[in-house]
């Protein structure tokens, strides 16, 4: 009678239990760069949108562009989820015991944007050399490791990386700034750079540009 009953509880769940898909497949998560280290997935949340129920159960690194008041319905979450945030729009969680299941909706009046950064690492390793100042060093988890960079106007700061990073420009930019001859100028935009490769942040603006720097394991 037991195993009747329990069986029965899983059956109402399970029917109770709203559709989700991996949030890669959620309309609103448009994936926008995919490689073996990375997926990127660039969300956009109108004005009283709400994102299909979705899965997230990859480690990933959350950008928030255009903060504004939003919502969420959550079905599954680990009680105690691996999250770190050292900067106020930028989170890494992990998912290592538990995904998360949930649905987002925009309670405000503009639109909401985030980059939802997957890391598809299946065995990352150490790296002995993190990125020295003017980098500044967020968290340092299992498959990323991710920084804040700030450049002044009228900058350029040079790097020789010698493991795959992923650029996130963080400022809107009335004229260009250019990474490694890539042109930067709205938030959101990015860049992947292969391993031992030489980059240059060039900007000759008269106002400062940040970047999220992700470095991978």
């Amino acid at each position: 009678m037991k195993r009747i009953y329990l069986l029965s509880l899983l059956f109402i769940s399970y029917i109770h239990c709203p559709a989700q898909v991996p949030v890669s497949k959620e309309p609103m998560h448009h994936n926008v760069f995919e490689n073996a280290f990375v997926r990127v997935l660039d969300v956009h949340i109108k004005p009283g949108d709400t994102t299909q129920f979705h899965k997230h159960e990859t480690p990933s690194v959350f950008i928030v562009l255009h903060p504004v008041k939003t919502g969420s319905e959550v079905i599954v979450e680990e009680a105690k989820a691996t999250v770190f945030q050292k900067d106020a729009f930028m989170t890494f969680e992990g998912f290592y015991k538990s995904p998360r299941i949930h649905r987002v909706w925009n309670e405000d009046t503009a639109e909401f944007h985030v980059m939802d950064v997957e890391i598809l690492s299946k065995e990352p390793h150490n790296i002995d050399d993190s990125l020295q100042q003017p980098f500044q060093l967020l968290f340092d988890e299992k498959p990323v490791r991710t920084y804040r960079l700030n450049i002044d106007k009228d900058s350029t700061i040079s790097l020789q990386n010698k493991t795959p990073i992923l650029i996130i420009g963080l400022t809107d930019s009335q004229q260009i700034v250019t990474v490694s001859n890539t042109s930067f100028r709205k938030k959101g935009d990015f860049l992947f750079v292969s391993a031992n490769s030489s980059v240059q942040f060039v900007n000759k603006n008269k106002q400062p540009f940040s970047f999220a720097v992700l470095q991978f394991k």
